[in-house]
């Protein structure tokens, strides 16, 4: 870590001659507001995360996750294991809303965490599709889309995803749906030319991919493509994300981040 934090900081100064100031970042509340100060206090996709960051004040946008069942519904949690023998794609609805979450939470749906959102309009909602088998992943976009549009909030979503074929996918459905694409892979992550060739709306890069590619932000910034550094769990990343002029900083410790 010692290392990273070296070499980002020598190539912050040899970018700031050439990098414009930005806004102040964003914040992106990683599976919802689930901790206090720099320590989980409750389970993470759950309501009650969801709820903490629309009180929180200080989020422009929620992060989740969404899998498929066994029998076709759709369940918000970030891994497919959620137990010993019990996982999102390999069980039921009713098997699991039988299991509580460590703080006592329970995994709900995509249907309950939207009537949730809608609450606060002013909260944008980030979708993420996570990885299925063939075709279950297209069938799990378009059960999304289905709920999405059902309830009016294709306005306050975007849908991410790791995979740019289930992108695609996506914006074929529906072109109204802002698209992320979520990299960590050095050698895979695409080009600002190619992310603006395919029509994706944002992306969403590991600091380690950054720390690689430092002219990518400025070239998205002038593609008019939205820019995601993940993840900023430190002060020192968040004023970085904001250095470097990222448009938003996901983090899983809002209180310690933004500490003074």
């Amino acid at each position: 870590m010692k290392k990273i934090i070296a070499l980002l900081s020598v190539a912050l100064l040899a970018l700031t001659a050439c990098t414009q100031k930005a806004e102040p970042v964003k914040i992106l509340a990683h599976r919802g507001h689930a901790s206090t100060g720099n320590q989980f206090s409750t389970d993470e996709n759950t309501l009650d995360a969801l709820r903490r960051a629309q009180e929180c004040g200080g989020f422009t946008g929620c992060e989740f996750d969404v899998h498929l069942t066994a029998d076709d519904q759709l369940v918000i949690h970030h891994d497919n294991k959620i137990a010993p023998g019990l996982t999102c794609q390999g069980n039921t609805l009713e098997e699991i809303r039988a299991h509580r979450l460590p703080y006592g939470g329970q995994i709900p749906t995509l249907q309950e965490w939207l009537e949730q959102a809608k609450k606060t309009p002013e909260l944008l909602q980030l979708l993420e599709v996570k990885s299925h088998k063939g075709e279950r992943e297209l069938q799990l976009v378009d059960k999304c889309l289905e709920v999405i549009r059902q309830m009016d909030m294709v306005d306050m979503m975007y849908m991410l995803s790791f995979k740019p074929a289930t992108l695609d996918y996506i914006i074929e459905k529906e072109p109204r749906m802002r698209v992320i694409y979520n990299s960590s892979s050095l050698h895979k992550s695409l080009p600002p030319e190619e992310v603006k060739a395919r029509g994706y709306h944002a992306v969403s890069y590991n600091i380690q991919v950054i720390l690689n590619h430092l002219e990518w932000v400025e070239q998205f910034r002038n593609y008019g493509i939205e820019t995601f550094l993940w993840m900023v769990n430190s002060p020192y990343t968040h004023g970085l994300a904001g250095e470097l002029g990222f448009d938003w900083a996901t983090t899983d410790f809002y209180d310690y981040i933004t500490a003074e």
